[in-house]
């Protein structure tokens, strides 16, 4: 995959410098919290007798 199709997948093209930061920023957040999520699903998973075989958390 090129460049400018990631850009554009990701909404960057035609910005400035500062949108882009700003947006790459948002994405950034948006991949946190969900992640957080899953995390905290998982556990909630294994505190629940689900899934216990141990996995790596990072």
């Amino acid at each position: 995959m090129s460049q400018e199709e990631r850009d554009a997948r990701l909404g960057l093209t035609g910005l400035t410098g500062a949108e882009r930061e700003a947006r790459i920023r948002q994405l950034r957040e948006e991949i946190d919290r969900r992640k957080a999520a899953a995390k905290a699903a998982l556990r909630a998973r294994r505190a629940a007798g689900g899934n216990t075989s141990p996995q790596p958390e990072e």
